[in-house]
């Protein structure tokens, strides 16, 4: 009888179990996912150039998003709605480069089967170029006691002329509408072929008060 007893225990027990171990309800089931877009400024230019990227144009399907990642395409990455990412020319120095942009975006609802989580993902190509003859190679922006001072350098890419008389451009603009906020520039003489040579373009501007950079060149050349 009593031998009887435990194996009535035992069979209640394994079905307790297998109760348990159950696979629960997917609490992602029939929930609407997120969709993931994104507006880029600016869309093309000459590099290395500072570029904002937007994502508040991306909408959860319900719940809301929690969570803005970025892929730039040149092994960085960054998170945040809003986001500024400067891209720089690689080792290779190729004419123009191509960055696969991915943002994903992830949305946060919590049902009645536990918290769903699902993601979207956006991708963009972007392609930016150099100049020629007189390439802006590099440049960094600090702040001063009177706004914000561009340093870089710019390069003679020619072979076999000289650039005489060179001016280097920079244009400041605020988002959305490509408001240009202000402009300055830098005179730069007689740079030889290979020839790398440091400017510095100041501005009243505060970094707070634009948000992407362009940097244009102008060279007359000469044979050297």
């Amino acid at each position: 009888m009593k031998h009887r007893r435990w194996l009535a225990l035992g069979a209640i027990g394994a079905v307790l179990f297998s109760g348990c171990t159950r696979t629960s309800r997917d609490p992602c089931h029939g929930v609407v996912a997120p969709v993931a877009t994104f507006r880029v400024s600016p869309e093309t230019g000459e590099l290395p150039l500072l570029v904002t990227f937007d994502a508040s144009d991306s909408f959860p399907g319900i719940g809301e998003i929690v969570e803005y990642r970025w892929e730039f395409g040149d092994g960085t990455a960054g998170t945040g709605r809003h986001v500024k990412h400067r891209f720089d020319l690689s080792a290779a120095g190729a004419e123009e480069q191509e960055f696969w942009v991915t943002l994903t975006v992830v949305q946060a609802l919590l049902t009645e089967a536990g918290p769903c989580c699902l993601s979207a993902q956006a991708i963009r190509v972007l392609r930016y170029g150099i100049s020629r003859p007189l390439n802006v190679v590099r440049w960094d922006l600090r702040l001063t006691y009177s706004g914000s001072l561009i340093e870089g350098i710019v390069r003679n890419l020619s072979a076999d002329r000289r650039v005489t008389h060179a001016e280097v451009h920079a244009r400041f603009y605020r988002e959305p509408g490509h408001v240009v906020v202000g402009q300055a520039q830098r005179e730069l003489w007689d740079i030889r072929p290979g020839e790398e040579r440091l400017f510095m373009i100041a501005t009243h501007l505060w970094p707070g008060e634009f948000d992407w950079v362009e940097l244009r060149t102008e060279a007359f050349t000469a044979e050297p």
